[in-house]
């Protein structure tokens, strides 16, 4: 009798590799042991390590997503001043929390955050198994691998863009990342059977300090002796890259209106691109005068009177190239937004108060540019709030 053909998926070279392979290249007991002896000794001392509290984890894993650790550090002790505990961010405004956000960017990340956190509060307590933490809204396979590792020993990896780097190059895998996430998750869930929490943080520290994506240290590794990549000479070759997509161009056109030492500030749908985040108002159009105040009257409804260009800045953002073209602009009356635009709200602000809101990237350096804003300035942690004058 023959046998089943096998799915296509099977033969890709990494697919294959690993059902050929059908095992870690030594023993899990012998990887664990040295690779914790190995954390013990170089472990990066962090403000997040050393604490079994669900929600401090939690709160480091959702601000390490895209953004490097030096970065999170200067955010993430001010967070938890701002909202100690779970209960005080459920409660918070979620135009505070992205204040108190602004400048990490990837602001689905705080949306999440918050919303999950009102979700915990229901439930009562902070759920202790992986299908109880998937359920919280933004908690995908790594981050409630991560947090269920740390805060509550569950024996699964964490496989992110670090451990995928790690663990392909020590089996040879050479599928592409997707497919690799689910093998290697698979593959390697043995080596959490003993102290899941510290295995989980040495792996990302393997990968951050001794396994980079470029010029890895493998004299370094405790896993050398085992690693097939390095035997076989194809660290420069895994993990498998797919080519990223090219980025769009994408052009705002906005306006300055202000009065005295005020300036009109709208704040998006908590949705889509820069969700929730206050702006100068205006729409994707081309940058003139007279697009700006079509999009002022249709966003708005306010008929402007669209002056000379003030300034322009440029932002990378993951899939697009954002110019940010302001003009100046005079208007009679207040904003009277439609139902179905752009923005929620639309207030006018003091420009001292600027640096408290929550901002994106791209507008903090249009106010910096337009001077605004000082350079560098972020929101106080435990400043109180004030109302917006209308």
């Amino acid at each position: 009798m023959r046998s089943p053909k096998a799915p296509e998926s099977a033969t890709l070279p990494g697919r294959q590799a690993l059902l050929e392979s059908r095992a870690l290249p030594a023993s899990a007991a012998a990887l664990t042991t040295s690779l914790l002896a190995w954390y013990g000794a170089n472990k990066r001392l962090l403000p997040w390590r050393g604490t079994r509290d669900p929600y401090g984890i939690w709160v480091s894993e959702v601000m390490l997503q895209q953004t490097q650790a030096a970065v999170v550090k200067t955010y993430y002790q001010r967070f938890l001043d701002r909202f100690p505990d779970v209960e005080r961010l459920a409660r918070a405004p979620l135009s505070e929390v992205l204040g108190l956000w602004s400048g990490l960017g990837y602001y689905g990340r705080a949306r999440a955050l918050h919303a999950a956190a009102q979700t915990i509060v229901e439930l009562g307590a902070f759920p202790r198994t992986l299908a109880g933490l998937r359920a919280l809204p933004g908690f995908g396979p790594y981050t409630a691998a991560a947090v269920g590792s740390i805060a509550f020993d569950l024996p699964e990896p964490a496989i992110d863009g670090n451990a995928v780097r790690v663990y392909a190059r020590l089996v040879g895998s050479r599928e592409p990342r997707a497919a690799a996430e689910r093998s290697l998750r698979a593959l390697t869930r043995p080596l959490l059977k003993f102290r899941p929490s510290e295995m989980n943080q040495a792996v990302m520290d393997l990968g951050q300090l001794v396994c980079t994506a470029r010029a890895p240290r493998c004299a370094l590794c405790p896993w050398r002796p085992s690693c097939r990549a390095h035997r076989e000479g194809t660290t420069a070759e895994i993990p498998v890259r797919t080519l990223a997509k090219p980025r769009q161009p994408l052009t705002e056109v906005v306006g300055v209106l202000r009065r005295g030492q005020t300036v009109l500030l709208a704040r998006r749908r908590e949705s889509g691109l820069f969700g929730g985040l206050w702006e100068l108002p205006g729409a994707e159009a081309l940058p003139t005068a007279e697009r700006l105040e079509d999009a002022l009257l249709q966003e708005l409804g306010l008929v402007a009177q669209a002056g000379p260009e003030l300034a322009r800045v440029q932002q990378t953002l993951t899939h697009r190239d954002l110019t940010l073209v302001a003009f100046q602009i005079n208007a009679n009356g207040g904003p009277k937004l439609p139902a179905d635009g752009r923005y929620l709200e639309a207030k006018r602000f003091p420009i001292s108060r600027l640096a408290e809101l929550g901002l994106s990237s791209a507008s903090r350096r249009l106010f910096e540019a337009l001077g605004l804003l000082v350079r560098g300035t972020r929101p106080p942690a435990n400043k109180p709030r004030r109302r917006a004058a209308v």
